[in-house]
């Protein structure tokens, strides 16, 4: 059984995210528990588990394809719930040097003894950006959706037409030349005609794409999965150097060695035996 609760900003670039975990009935034998994949923004991101085995039980958290979202973990603590409010304390726990930066995240902790019965444990994951560039801050969140909404329901005078395929998707001058000066040398060469819409034709990218290109150009935020060779080549034409560098690390691929080290650092000092979920 597992419970959330919201999101938590703490200094500039970072966010927490609380997790509950609750076990109950949790026998003698030795077994693996693995909790079912936590959601994080509309994306299943996170798992949990412990290799309940004596003497060394191992509790465990996961991050699987955090940079398809452009973040990372940064540093995750745990504690044991007891019978106050919450925690007695919160304790680090440790990465694992996985040789997979990005895409797969392990951090690990021993515990003092096997769980028997009920427990739930209380885990503070940190996240920050994929690039420095790319950080969590307060903002207008209704800004955002303003500007947002302003494109796409094609309000306050859009004077941009992207033609992408069959499809032509409307936009801002002053918004895309403000966010790159390769679209205000582009916009600049062609005179305006009153009432008609500077066109732009994109090539060899799906509407969609274009859809999440202007998402990060309006609210600097991203939509969908960043490992998108289209996006990619966008942003590098347009000289977004955030979008290109997050979409660059979501695009690595993980190599079979790196897997195998990354279940090894998971069963390090612990004898494997088939998950229980």
């Amino acid at each position: 059984m597992e419970g959330g609760g919201s999101f938590e900003m703490v200094g500039i670039p970072q966010m927490i995210v609380p997790y509950e975990w609750i076990l109950e009935n949790v026998g003698q034998e030795p077994m693996t528990i693995a909790s079912k994949m936590i959601s994080f923004r509309g994306e299943k991101v996170f798992r949990v588990g412990l290799k309940n085995h004596a003497p060394n039980p191992v509790l465990f958290l996961v991050a699987i394809n955090l940079s398809q979202i452009g973040m990372k973990v940064k540093d995750v603590k745990y504690g044991i719930q007891g019978s106050g409010i919450g925690p007695a304390t919160m304790k680090e726990m440790t990465k694992e040097d996985t040789g997979v930066e990005g895409s797969l995240h392990l951090f690990k902790t021993l515990l003092d003894k096997k769980v028997v019965g009920n427990c739930t444990f209380a885990f503070r994951i940190c996240i920050e950006g994929n690039v420095p560039s790319y950080s969590y801050q307060l903002s207008d969140r209704l800004a955002k959706d303003q500007l947002w909404a302003a494109r796409k329901n094609q309000q306050y005078l859009p004077d941009v037409e992207f033609v992408v395929k069959d499809q032509r998707i409307s936009a801002h001058a002053a918004i895309l030349v403000a966010r790159s000066k390769i679209f205000a040398a582009e916009l600049k060469k062609k005179q305006p005609v009153k009432d008609v819409p500077h066109q732009i034709r994109i090539d060899g990218v799906d509407p969609s794409t274009l859809e999440k290109f202007l998402y990060f150009i309006y609210t600097g935020e991203t939509m969908g999965t960043l490992a998108d060779e289209k996006l990619l080549k966008l942003a590098e034409h347009y000289q977004l150097s955030t979008l290109s560098g997050l979409c660059r690390v979501a695009l690595k691929k993980i190599e079979a060695t790196q897997m195998a080290k990354f279940i090894e650092s998971l069963n390090n000092g612990v004898e494997g035996v088939p998950p229980r979920t």
